[in-house]
């Protein structure tokens, strides 16, 4: 489960995610819940871009992974 947390495929997912949020945000969204809901789709694309895993502490694996890796 680690190991696909810092895959391609999950990278992918996660920037895709981000952009749904990001997109839901500014054209759904008004006032302080699109100001949030944005914040969380940047978090989600970055973590797409870096390859850092917010759930993958919590599952006992590292909080980033090298690209060597």
């Amino acid at each position: 489960m680690i190991d696909f947390l810092f895959s391609g495929t999950a990278r992918i997912i996660r920037a895709v995610i981000g952009l749904l949020l990001m997109f839901l945000a500014y054209h759904s969204l008004h006032g302080i819940g699109r100001d949030i809901v944005g914040i969380i789709g940047l978090v989600f694309i970055v973590s797409g871009l870096v390859n850092f895993c917010g759930l993958s502490p919590l599952l006992g694996g590292p909080f980033m992974r090298r690209a060597g890796k």
